[in-house]
């Protein structure tokens, strides 16, 4: 069974534009109400059901669809050693090694930094502000 969530956020806008005092406009939100329903493969019931849990009815086909994708994210988001760190940022470790996948295009300068870098930051360590300059501008270029 599908649920609301993914369209959550497009039904609170077509649902305020119920409140328009313009008759067009009431008809064409109710419409594209039953529209994105139906992309769902949802009915207004759904709908009306949803609203009246307050979203929060959930089966246990859902439960556990949830949990197995909590986990798999978990472990894509493990570091090395188990910690975690923010979501969506690369380490400095993981910028490095991308940099350094990309020496052909480095002066050999860069490539000296950089295989420095990714052994100096493999255990949490962290550049100074100059070295992070420097290996952002060469990330920025070998990521274009």
């Amino acid at each position: 069974m599908s649920t609301l969530a993914p369209i959550a956020d497009k039904l609170g806008k077509l649902i305020r534009l119920l409140s328009s005092d313009k008759d067009g406009e009431v008809l064409a939100a109710a419409r594209a109400i039953g529209r994105t329903l139906d992309g769902e493969k949802l009915t207004i019931h759904d709908l009306a059901e949803g609203l009246a849990s307050g979203g929060a009815k959930f089966t246990e086909p859902d439960a556990e669809e949830i949990y197995r994708h909590g986990k798999a994210h978990g472990r894509r988001e493990a570091d090395h050693d188990g910690r975690f760190r923010s979501i969506g940022e690369p380490t400095w470790n993981e910028i490095a090694r991308e940099c350094e996948a990309a020496s052909g295009r480095l002066s050999e300068r860069e490539r000296e930094f950089v295989s420095d870098m990714v052994r100096w930051t493999v255990r949490d360590g962290k550049p100074t502000e100059k070295q992070a300059n420097w290996l952002r501008a060469i990330y920025a270029r070998v990521k274009r």
